[in-house]
């Protein structure tokens, strides 16, 4: 049956661009080819999915048996043993989206010390295609979305507090008269923004962030190295999977 299915791997850094569309892609790819996903996350990825809802989306695209695993960094040994699977494991290629700029710099620097950068490493040598969509990749401003925050403005400062009685996953504590919520322990179910008559919580709200020269500059030494291919946008993954 393995041998039916097309077997790539997907890695996933911490940032919260390109998250959403990259998570749309990859679960059209899924749903609509013979495709098995194995998993791989930053140490900040794992928080930055949860924090977004879509730690669920993904528990549907990797569904945890052989091949289909998703790997935490948290939880990995020292020397990033699962990473090795590219020089023994017959997938057909490593899908790195969203690749923050963090991550860029340390591939063209040949730095692996994080489950993802060793995982492209070891991509690399193992001979399996790497593609990667960057999230600074040309000088000046993009739009992106920002996770669940605390509106100062909008608090009321009430006492009891609506949102930390809400919340599920106690992940809402109040520190100096202010709700705030840990990222760290968010899950982002949502409850909290209905919860507030104040409308204190926002979700989702565009924010337009500076592209540094420097993460461009990496971005091009990226497109020079070998046996990997820069994407401009997380629409591209599919139709480079297709053509495998």
């Amino acid at each position: 049956m393995l041998n039916m299915v097309l077997q790539i791997a997907w890695a996933i850094t911490g940032a919260g661009h390109f998250l959403a569309e990259t998570f749309e892609s990859m679960t059209t790819l899924v749903q609509n080819n013979k495709i098995a996903v194995t998993t791989y996350l930053s140490s900040a990825a794992e928080q930055v999915i949860k924090m977004y809802g879509l730690w669920s989306n993904l528990e549907q695209i990797s569904s945890g048996t052989y091949l289909q695993e998703i790997f935490a960094e948290n939880s990995q040994d020292p020397g990033f043993s699962h990473a090795g699977r590219f020089i023994v494991e017959p997938y057909r290629a490593l899908v790195v989206s969203p690749a923050s700029a963090n991550t860029v710099a340390k591939i063209v620097c040949g730095i692996a010390d994080t489950l993802v950068t060793n995982a492209v490493a070891q991509a690399q040598k193992g001979g399996v295609p790497v593609y990667v969509v960057p999230t600074d990749q040309k000088r000046g401003f993009v739009e992106t979305v920002l996770p669940y925050r605390i509106d100062k403005r909008n608090c009321k400062q009430c006492d009891p507090c609506s949102i930390v009685d809400t919340c599920p996953h106690c992940a809402v504590k109040i520190v100096d008269c202010i709700p705030k919520i840990s990222s760290a322990i968010c899950q982002g179910c949502g409850l909290c923004v209905t919860s507030c008559p104040f409308g204190a919580v926002k979700y989702a709200e565009k924010k337009k962030m500076w592209i540094r020269s420097v993460d461009v500059q990496n971005v091009k030494k990226l497109e020079s190295m070998d046996n990997l291919t820069v994407l401009e946008n997380p629409q591209q993954i599919q139709t480079v999977i297709a053509k495998l």
